[in-house]
Parts: structure tokens; C-alpha cells; sequence
């Protein structure tokens, strides 16, 4: 059993919608009891099939209804849940092995299987919203007996008792029923978590309801009769539900932190992500200056993290120049400053490089909820340089990511959840083509040292991550700015088990608790 801390990850920018800022629409029916949860969210679900979910803003949605192989505790634990063994079979991380629990059925009844487990595991590295990167790496998924599972990867994959907790999600185990449909499972529940769907009650897109399973295998861990997730478009209504016993928990925004305190409701946070500016065109494809590292640590040293940081997150957020969060096996302390401000040595750097007037350079931000905010600070600091950004807006989540794989944008904003390096390396780091390397950049010792990495023994992977970190911030091949923690605000005279830290999410499913 292994002992990882994760960090809740996304392909898209909903993750920090879901934990920073409040969107989507509508109201339901107020709290109505002790005996009732209800929790307001920023977002609806862009699905319930748990595979094709956004990790982080859906997982309260699928995490009530599928339990998932493994199970992350806030302390960074995996612990079991529908697996109780597990491990890696032999050297280089390319074997895994799981032993499931007995006696578990479904929801539906049918009985969790090995063979049920297997299918499901293969529909996820198949059609699952990360199957390109996070599951890449996976050849088969067999069942070897009645309870047991076999996951075989064709390179190193060290981190998949992760990818198997209720964070990626990779791991929530569908029904047959449910995979004989897939179709069905945007709308509906198909999974043996301690809750299940109720669709008389639910209204798509405003808000879901929630009742026991009957079957379910631990009914100690059910704790309310019903949970309703109400779905609030604006971050200050979502608040005023809370404040007044309309709803018992919310996720908050930083200048709502000290409303929420005031009124009498505990807040708490945690890092849970980044965001800067993608230097997405290593190579120079569409803009040449890119090709050069000096012209990309140009624009590094070019940045006031610490001013831009302060403004827009206020405490609850802190300059970086790293893709990694404190806690994460690739997080290196002495690089959340590896390039500090100092715009001088910028120009230089612009003008070695054959830059001395500057350059002119399109970018792609996404306008949903302000997160052009922040990207849109860094271009106005580059103005001292001599480096203009014409800019193009999204303002759909969808919009965005279609852009940004369009390679028609040499720098893309970005905000982008901490993950283990593994994970992140699969985004940013190696030649798969994502919203976050769309180019397929490639260097060919980066890729060395990651492979190093990936096959090696548990306790030597943090330094070779961390060696792995540096490379990439020195090559410059980004411009992160700052990271910022997720808040929530919730009614801690109702509510106990609401815990938050980097990588992990209040787990209504089996923590929130009644007082």
C-alpha cells in the first residue's frame, strides 16, 4: 500500500470554477432539515458518467453515487474502499495489482466483480475524459479470479493507486448495466457509492438529489437521509444561501472569505492550483521569438508575481514559477522564486536574443468567471518590455480548449490543478497533444529524466521529479504566476467532517457528517 499525497487535476479550466468561483444556474428547494445535506455549487455537472466528468468541479456529483477502487484521505493516505490490497507486481511500475472486496452488489443489485471491475477500468482508459494522457500508459485490465484485478502498462506508471481514488475518478466502478448504455449514464447513477440518484427529484442543471442505497456495503458511512446539491450561478447568492440555512457548505472566492467569517460560518483552504501563461509555441511555429530560451525567461523575469498575486487572490494565494503545489513529489521550494522580478534584465535578455524593441504575440485567454484576470496582468507587465499581446477571449470553457488544440495561439492562458508530476508531465511535459502542450513539444532529455522518474523505485521519485521541475522551469517553457488555494465556507453548527487540503475535497460521501 502505498503513501502518495494527489492533487485534484483537470483538462480544462472547470476545476477552478468548481473551487474558486461560483457558476451555473438556478435554485432548489431549501435545506429542510437536519436529516438533509445541502450544498451549493458554483457549476452543474458537465456530466455523470464519472469517467467523462471534469475533475474537481463534478466530483461531488459522482463521488455520492460510484465508490471508487481506492480512497484518498486528507492527509494524503490511499486507503481502501471497493479494493482492499493492492500493489505493484515486480520492478518499473508497468504491473498492478488488486484483491476487491466481498460481498459487494450495485446499486441495481448485480454483484461487484472482478470481471465488472475490468470493464469498467477499460471503458475508462478508453473513453474517459483523460484516457489520452492519465490512462495512456495502461495496455490491459483483466480480471485474474473472482476478486482479483490485473492492470498492465505498456511504459511505467507509478501512480496509479491515484488515478483510482475518488479525486481522478479513473477509479469509480460502473455497473454492467450501466456500461450496456453509456448513453444513459450522462443523466443517471451506476455505480455502488452510499447514495443514489433520485431523478423525480432532480432537476438538471438547478439541482440533484440524493438518497441511500439500500445495497450499499457500509451503511455506517450513509449520514443523511438526503443530499440535494443545489446549483447558484453567482458566487454572492451562493454565499447568502449558506449565511441564511438555505444551504450548509459552499465553495467561496477570496474576497468572499471574510464576508462568510463574519457571519458567523468557518472557512477553510488549501492550495489547490495554478495559472500564468502557457508558452505554448516552444519551437517557434507561429511566433519565432518563442524558440529561444532566453526570450521565454525574458518574459518570466518580466512578471511582478507578487504584485499580481496579492490582487487577485489576496492571502489565499501565493507567486510560483513551478507547476507543482507544496506537498507534491515534484515541488521545489527554492523555485517559487527562480525568476524574480526584474523587468532590466528582461530587456536584455530581449536584446541577446536579437529582441531589443520587442515582439508582438497572439494569445488565447478564457473570459468565463475572470479568469482572463490574471493572464491578462501578465500582458500588461510584458508592455514594459516592448512585448504586445493581441488578445482573443472565450467565453465557453468548450470555446477555449477547442482554440487552444487549434494550434492557432502561441500562448495560452492557463489555471491548471496540482497533480502528481507523473500526471502533469502527461499535460505539459511530453509529446501527447493536449489543451496544455498542443504542439506536442518534445525534448529529448526532459524525457529522459521523466522516464527515469516514472520506472523508479517509489522513495527515489520525489528527487527525480524535483530534478525533473527544475529542468522544465529553467527551460522556460511556461510562466506561471501564482498558485491559489480552494475555499469553502460552511455551517459548522450542522456540519462536522468538512476538511480541505491540497489534493483533496470535502468528501460529502463518506466524511460530512451531522454535528
Amino acid at each position: 500500500m502505498s503513501r502518495h499525497r494527489a492533487a485534484v487535476g483537470l483538462l480544462s479550466i472547470v476545476l477552478v470554477t468548481g473551487s474558486a468561483t461560483a457558476c451555473g444556474g438556478g435554485s432548489a428547494a431549501g435545506s429542510d432539515g437536519s436529516d438533509t445535506l445541502t450544498v451549493v455549487a458554483g457549476a452543474a455537472p458537465a456530466t455523470l458518467d464519472p469517467v467523462k466528468a471534469n475533475v474537481g468541479s463534478d466530483n461531488w456529483f459522482v463521488n455520492l453515487t460510484y465508490d471508487t477502487l481506492l480512497r484518498l484521505g486528507p492527509d494524503g493516505d490511499v486507503q481502501p474502499a471497493l479494493a482492499v490490497r493492492w500493489g505493484y507486481v515486480g520492478d518499473n511500475n508497468k504491473m498492478f495489482d488488486l484483491t476487491l472486496r466481498e460481498g459487494v452488489t450495485f446499486a441495481d443489485g448485480t454483484p461487484l466483480t472482478a470481471q465488472a471491475v475490468a470493464d469498467s477500468l477499460n471503458y475508462a482508459r478508453k473513453h474517459g475524459l483523460n484516457s489520452a494522457t492519465w490512462s495512456s500508459a495502461i495496455e490491459s485490465v483483466t480480471a485474474t479470479g473472482p476478486l482479483t484485478v490485473r492492470i498492465r502498462c505498456t511504459t511505467p506508471h507509478p501512480v496509479l493507486p491515484l488515478l483510482l481514488d475518488q479525486i481522478q475518478l479513473v477509479g469509480s466502478v460502473i455497473s454492467p448495466k450501466g456500461l450496456a448504455d453509456p448513453s444513459k449514464m450522462g443523466a443517471n447513477s451506476f455505480g455502488a457509492g452510499p447514495y443514489v440518484l433520485d431523478s423525480a427529484q432532480t432537476a438538471s442543471g438547478d439541482h440533484y438529489t440524493y438518497t441511500p442505497n439500500p445495497n450499499y456495503w457500509d451503511k455506517s458511512r450513509i449520514r443523511w437521509k438526503k443530499v440535494v446539491i443545489k446549483v447558484v450561478t453567482n458566487p454572492s447568492s451562493a454565499l447568502d444561501a449558506v449565511k441564511t440555512g438555505q444551504g450548509d457548505l459552499t465553495a467561496v472566492i477570496a474576497n468572499q472569505a471574510d464576508t462568510a467569517k463574519s457571519s458567523g460560518l468557518a472557512v477553510i483552504h488549501a492550495p489547490i492550483a495554478f495559472a500564468g501563461v502557457n508558452l505554448a509555441d516552444r519551437d517557434g511555429t507561429l511566433a519565432k521569438p518563442l524558440a529561444d530560451v532566453r526570450v521565454r525567461q525574458a518574459l518570466n523575469y518580466a512578471v511582478n508575481r507578487q504584485a499580481i498575486a496579492q490582487a487577485i487572490f489576496k492571502e489565499y494565494g501565493q507567486p510560483t514559477t513551478q507547476l507543482s503545489l507544496p506537498g507534491l513529489d515534484g515541488y521545489v521550494p527554492d523555485y517559487d522564486n527562480r525568476y524574480p522580478y526584474d523587468p532590466t534584465k528582461a530587456k536584455k535578455l530581449l536584446a541577446d536574443a536579437g529582441y531589443p524593441d520587442g515582439f508582438t504575440l497572439r494569445a488565447e485567454v478564457q473570459g468565463v468567471n475572470g479568469f482572463d484576470l490574471l493572464p491578462q496582468a501578465v500582458f500588461q507587465q510584458w508592455k514594459q518590455i516592448g512585448v504586445t499581446v493581441n488578445v482573443v477571449t472565450d467565453t465557453t470553457v468548450g470555446g477555449f480548449l477547442n482554440n487552444a488544440m487549434s494550434k492557432t495561439f502561441p500562448a495560452l492562458g492557463f489555471a491548471y490543478g496540482g497533480l502528481p508530476t507523473y500526471l502533469t508531465s502527461l499535460d505539459w511535459m511530453l509529446p501527447h497533444a493536449s489543451p496544455f502542450n498542443p504542439f506536442a513539444s518534445e525534448d529529448p532529455r526532459l524525457a529522459k529524466m521523466l522516464a527515469d522518474a516514472a520506472a523508479a523505485p517509489q522513495s527515489r521519485q520525489p528527487g527525480l521529479y524535483r530534478e525533473a521541475m527544475r529542468y522544465v522551469v529553467d527551460q522556460a517553457w511556461f510562466v506561471a504566476v501564482a498558485r491559489q488555494d480552494q475555499i469553502f465556507a460552511y455551517n459548522d453548527k450542522k456540519l462536522t467532517g468538512v476538511t480541505v487540503a491540497s489534493g483533496y475535497l470535502p468528501d460529502l460521501a463518506w466524511a460530512v457528517a451531522p454535528k
